[in-house]
């Protein structure tokens, strides 16, 4: 699968708002072809989540169980359902930024802008919506780690929040 970084991290808190945002039909169908890699035509329920990331939104595990329960069980998705999920207000990014800096700021003990990676690895695999271990090493593969094991969260936040558009700094 070819998908920004920013489409496998979901955060751990929205602030209590959704927004929605334009998304053209040529970054639906460029997500859709990206996920689609057999070219069949079709994707997967759990590519779902993928795509739905990739368009730079990031629904709740609630939001996507309940997007895939309505899908049905043995379903594959076209283009036309992908299109159809992909346009429903979800949260988008920049809703948490603010949380997602307090929150590092306080665990931030040196007081130094930075979190041990297995500290920071351990909160993305148990914490809010909880991401995959490959999900996980995805992520940290674009993250810097220093000598003493650390990871500067301001850096962390900005792939978060900012991540890549569709079709631009594919893994």
């Amino acid at each position: 699968r070819q998908m920004c970084i920013r489409d496998r991290v979901s955060t751990q808190s929205t602030g209590g708002f959704t927004m929605t945002r334009e998304i053209s039909e040529d970054e639906i169908k460029s997500c859709f072809s990206a996920l689609d890699t057999d070219g069949d035509g079709v994707i997967t329920r759990d590519d779902l989540a993928f795509g739905i990331r990739a368009l730079g939104k990031i629904p709740s595990q609630e939001q996507i169980k309940k997007l895939q329960d309505e899908i049905g069980t043995t379903a594959l998705i076209d283009i036309k359902v992908f299109s159809s999920a992909v346009k429903k207000p979800f949260p988008l990014p920049h809703t948490a930024e603010k949380s997602m800096r307090d929150t590092f700021k306080e665990l931030d003990a040196n007081n130094d802008g930075t979190i041990p990676e297995s500290e920071l690895r351990q909160m993305l695999l148990t914490l809010g919506n909880p991401m995959s271990h490959k999900e996980v090493d995805t992520l940290m593969q674009e993250m810097e780690v220093d000598n003493a094991g650390r990871v500067r969260y301001d850096k962390f936040i900005d792939v978060v929040i900012n991540g890549c558009p569709v079709g631009d700094g594919l893994l």
